[in-house]
């Protein structure tokens, strides 16, 4: 993402198009299953995920990390 911050800008449009499709049509599916909410939506989940991403980069174990913090974020969206 940084070359399409730097020069190319219609590669991040794109590219987050492409990611927006793809969530939208593996959301859609969970939501058929009962498996999570109704009222989630793809960018509210692309957020928590950018969010964690970002909170975790710097750290000595950031996939771990990230991996901790998902896991709440992630019961959040689960349907009860």
């Amino acid at each position: 993402m940084h070359s399409a911050r730097d020069g190319e800008p219609t590669l991040g449009s794109t590219c987050h198009a492409m990611i927006s499709s793809a969530g939208d049509e593996l959301l859609d599916r969970a939501r058929h299953m009962n498996a999570v909410r109704p009222d989630v939506t793809i960018p509210q989940l692309l957020k928590i995920v950018s969010a964690i991403a970002l909170a975790t980069e710097e750290e000595p174990d950031g996939p771990g990390e990230a991996g901790q913090l998902l896991n709440p974020a992630i019961d959040g969206v689960r349907a009860r």
